[in-house]
Order: structure tokens, then C-alpha cells, then sequence
């Protein structure tokens, strides 16, 4: 379910610019030129692919043939032998700016893979002057051979960095690969097997583990790979073999018809391991997973409920060391939420069913499904059909939601206590909350500047929680300045923060790789109730475009 808008804190992303009306005469088109050029030395780079995305769009009428078309497909140039390009005939709209040019990568931008910078263009606004830096990509390089020493062909290796993966490659016949276009950094290296069948003697037939650098499947014992520009870092290592087990057991206290697919998962103790084996339940109940690589697991049962699929965990660890049999799995049962909202003080409230509430499971391994329920005008609101386990509420906007921007979910109260902050564990039965919402939200307002203490548009501002709160995703922020380099975090809870800036939007700044690799950059500010609080940001030299 896509939500329109996220309030009481703007969870992750806030600083989409809305698309554009388009009105019903002709729209007047400007001009993008610039220049790309290497970042030491600034020698012009030819060949770079720069493309304008629009961010947000709409669909309009094409004034030259009266088709209707999408304002979104990119624009794009190839700069010439002086690093120059331009592009004509582009809309007015909020764009993203990508560059790519094969063994080259932007210079000093945290998406590692391809530059990216936003840019407001004003209808008939004409941007010239753009000026953009590459750098020579990094390269790992290595063999990958068995426990033997025998080169394995057809080996799937892939360097990783705060969860992202940034290259791939399958090694040739000798066992070599090579994974260039990586920007300077450091990556976890593994490398897996697919489909390659087992071998050894017939009582213990061997597969292939997935195993990471230099020699090991667990990947806290990994040891990561250090990158430079334009250089070759080397990684070579043994595949380690073992053998696969079986589980099989029972499954009781969910519905089985043959057509609802309910199945059986065993979700891995280490998160970057293989994907989670997983199988059918048949009509009687039993299961059988075959090929599981020993470890330890989370059996989870993903199964029809009455408000649709869902995933109950069953609260069993299922070691495997050996085969597995007999396992007999219960789903825990599901939880009600019956709740109602209400305003703080003399607060006065907007209306009630703009709101929807998001019970947000804190592990987040097993399922990706969000459980959403709509508010009542009256404020009232009921959520079923919840697996157990522990959760925070998020609360978000089906309408235009600057009505709301900046009020806070100041509390959530369960049995006279508030658990806003702490989270809350569901385990069955029914549980009433009561969710406290104030107008008075605190903001951290200010500018970005650069070291000459000029104005730096267009950069992503990111807002994260201290440590205690970390698991709260609706107190994350991020915004991105405007053209005169200011910037806007608004509906924040009390407390403290941490404030940066970033070289490109991230995906999910809430995600804990995402936060250790980030928060030593941040400035501290402390919030008190209704505080309105400027800071100014300044950039490292190495972080401006």
C-alpha cells in the first residue's frame, strides 16, 4: 500500500518536491549545459552519460503532436571531447542529475554507483555553468578455488557496503572474477554457488556454503575489502563445503486448504546469509525442507489470516546440525488492536479519518507487509489480525499533508504508560492504546553552506534519533535544501538528534548499516518541547559537487 504522505515526524522521506501542474498553454522549456571533468586535475572527461530524471512528474500533453506522454522519461547527453554537454526543451520540475561513464564514479557520492544531485528548474530557466567531477573507479579482483586449491567456475562473488550491493561477477573457467566501477570505500565480499548440485561420496553428499572474505560463512567474521580510486585490491579465497540437512515436521492452528499456500520458513541467525529456506505445507499439516545448510534458525509460518496474508512467527529456534525431525510448529496467535485518538491540551484537531496508523513490527526480517489501519472521524481506529511480536506506531497522512506537518505523535499509551519511545510487545488477545497527537511540534530550521560560507542547494538533509530511539522510525527526517540552501526539519518529538548533510537521498535512513556508517557525521542538537531551534551546516571540501 503506497501512502501519500508521512507526518508526525515524516518518516524517511520528506523532500520530494510535488509534481507540477501543467497548464493548458504551452510551457516554456530551458536549457541544461555543463561540464564533467576528472576530479583530480579537472581534465575534461568525454563520453560521460549525464541524465536528468524528473522526481515526482505528471502525466501531460505533448504540445507538438497532441499525444499524451510522461515528463518523466529522462533527458540525457553524452559530453564531447571538452567534457561539455546540453540539454534543450526541458520542462520545469525538480530533477535528479546522473552521471555514468564506464570505469569512472562520481566523485565522493555516498550512492557509490553514479553521481546524483537534485536541481529545481523554473519555467523558461535557463542552468548553465554545471560543473561535475569522476573519478577512476576501484577494482576487486581474485580467484576463487575450493578447499582443495581447484579454481570454481560459475561463482556468483559480490561486494556489499552498508547493505547495499555495488557489483557482481561470475568467475570463468581458471576461477578468476574482477568487480570494477566501485568507488573508494570498504566492501564485504562473498560468493555463492547457485544450482551447482552437490558431490562427494554418497553417504554425505556436499554443496557449496555461500562464504565470505577471506574464508568464512559467518559474515561477522568476514574481513572487509579496502578500495581506492583506480586501484586493484585483491580477494581470493576457498569456497567451504558442508553438508545440507533436512527438517521436517507438523504444522497446527492455521487454515490449510490446498489453494491459501500457507508455508514454512527458517529465517537464518546471520542476516547476509542465503536466502531463507522455505516450503509448501501440505493439506495434512507436514512439511519437509530439504538442502538447509546447517545454522541457526526462525521458523515462521506465512499463512492466510482473515485480513490477508501474513507472517506468524511460531517462537521456535530450530538448531540444524544434523537432520531435523518432528518439529512440531504453532503459530502464536494473532493480536486486535482497538484504539482512539486525541488531542493534547488545547490543541485543536484536524480531521480524525485524514489519519492512518501503521503498526511497525521492529524486526523487520520476516515480512515486508505493512499493517495499516484507517481512522474513524470520531478519532477511533481497530487493527486486526496483527502476528505477535514487538512494534512502534507510525502515524501517516491520506491527504495533503502539510495540514498535519507539524503536529507530533507526542504519546502512545498502553495500560497508563507511554510507549511511544519504547515500543510495545503483541502476543494475542486484544490491546487498547491511546494515541496522544500535539500541534507542537519542535523544528530544527538552517542552512548548508560550503567552506567559502556560500549557500549549497539541492543537498539532502538528514535528521536521525539518538540511540534510544533508534527502533521510532516516524522521528527520522529527510528534507533537501532549496535554491538558496536552506533547509526545514519540522513535527519533531522532544529529544536529541542528529543532524548531516549527504552527497544522495538514501533508500531507508532509518536502516541500522545506514546509521553506523553516518552518525559520526552529525551535529548534535538537543530539542525541547515546541523549540524552534537554526543550526548552519557546513560541508567538507570533499563533499561538495
Amino acid at each position: 500500500m503506497r501512502l501519500a504522505m508521512v507526518v508526525f515526524g515524516c518518516l524517511l522521506l520528506a523532500g520530494a518536491s510535488a509534481a507540477q501542474a501543467t497548464p493548458s498553454g504551452k510551457q516554456a522549456v530551458s536549457t541544461v549545459s555543463g561540464q564533467v571533468v576528472q576530479d583530480s586535475g579537472g581534465v575534461p572527461l568525454r563520453k560521460v552519460v549525464v541524465t536528468l530524471t524528473r522526481v515526482g512528474g505528471a502525466i501531460v500533453l505533448d504540445d507538438r503532436d497532441f499525444r499524451v506522454a510522461t515528463d518523466r522519461i529522462p533527458s540525457s547527453a553524452v559530453t564531447d571531447a571538452e567534457g561539455h554537454f546540453q540539454m534543450d526543451g526541458i520542462r520545469p520540475g525538480d530533477y535528479r542529475v546522473t552521471l555514468w561513464r564506464n570505469g569512472f564514479v562520481a566523485s565522493n557520492r555516498s550512492s557509490h554507483s553514479y553521481s546524483s544531485v537534485s536541481l529545481s528548474i523554473a519555467a523558461g530557466q535557463n542552468v548553465t555553468g554545471l560543473l561535475f567531477s569522476m573519478l577512476p573507479a576501484g577494482v576487486i579482483q581474485g580467484k576463487i578455488v575450493d578447499e582443495d586449491g581447484d579454481p570454481v567456475p560459475g561463482a556468483i562473488v559480490s561486494a556489499t557496503s552498508t547493505g547495499q550491493n555495488f557489483g557482481n561477477a561470475t568467475t570463468n573457467d581458471l576461477g578468476e572474477y574482477r568487480i570494477g566501477g566501485l568507488a573508494a570505500g570498504h566492501y564485504l565480499v562473498q560468493a555463492t554457488v547457485v544450482e551447482a548440485g552437490s558431490f562427494g561420496a554418497n553417504s554425505e553428499r556436499r554443496v557449496f556454503a555461500q562464504t565470505f572474505y577471506p574464508g568464512t560463512v559467518e559474515s561477522r567474521q568476514a574481513t572487509k575489502v579496502e578500495v581506492h580510486p583506480g586501484d586493484e585490491a585483491g580477494a581470493s579465497f576457498n569456497l567451504i563445503s558442508t553438508r545440507t540437512f533436512a527438517v521436517r515436521g507438523s504444522v497446527s492452528g492455521v487454515p490449510l486448504p490446498p489453494q491459501a499456500g500457507s508455508s514454512v520458513a527458517l529465517v537464518p541467525g546471520d542476516p547476509v546469509q542465503q536466502p531463507q529456506p522455505q516450503t509448501i505445507i501440505l493439506p495434512n499439516g507436514t512439511f519437509e525442507i530439504t538442502g538447509v545448510l546447517p545454522g541457526s534458525y526462525r521458523a515462521l509460518v506465512y499463512a492466510q489470516g482473515p485480513s490477508g496474508f501474513r507472517v506468524f512467527p511460531t517462537g521456535e529456534t530450530v538448531e540444524v546440525r544434523a537432520d531435523v525431525n518432528g518439529l512440531q510448529l504453532t503459530p502464536e496467535p494473532p493480536s486486535q488492536i482497538r484504539g482512539r485518538f486525541r488531542m493534547d491540551a488545547n490543541d485543536r484537531p484536524n480531521n480524525w479519518n485524514q489519519l492512518n496508523v501503521q503498526i511497525d513490527l521492529d524486526d523487520r526480517d520476516g515480512s515486508n507487509n505493512q499493517i495499516i489501519g484507517v481512522v474513524a472521524k470520531d478519532g477511533s481506529f481497530t487493527i486486526g489480525d496483527i502476528p505477535a511480536g514487538n512494534y512502534h506506531v507510525v502515524v501517516t497522512s491520506n491527504s495533503n499533508g502539510e495540514a498535519w506537518r507539524d503536529f507530533i505523535m507526542k504519546e502512545v499509551i498502553l495500560n497508563g504508560k507511554d510507549v511511544g519511545d519504547s515500543g510495545f510487545s503483541l502476543a494475542g488477545g486484544t490491546t487498547s492504546l491511546e494515541i496522544v497527537a500535539s500541534a507542537q511540534g519542535s523544528t530544527i530550521g538552517g542552512n548548508v553552506v560550503d567552506e567559502d560560507g556560500k549557500p549549497v542547494p539541492n543537498i539532502p538533509v538528514v535528521c536521525i534519533p539518538d540511540a534510544s530511539r533508534r527502533k521510532r522510525r516516524d522521528i527520522y527526517q529527510l528534507v533537501q535544501t532549496d535554491h538558496q540552501g536552506h533547509f526545514a526539519l519540522r513535527g519533531l518529538n522532544p529529544g536529541e538528534y542528529q543532524v548531516f548533510t549527504l552527497d544522495d537521498p538514501a533508500e531507508d535512513i532509518s536502516d541500522p548499516d545506514f546509521v553506523s556508517a553516518h552518525e559520526a557525521l552529525g551535529q548534535s542538537v538537543q530539542l525541547e518541547p515546541g523549540e524552534h531551534k537554526a543550526i548552519v551546516l557546513k560541508l567538507a571540501a570533499e563533499s561538495q559537487p
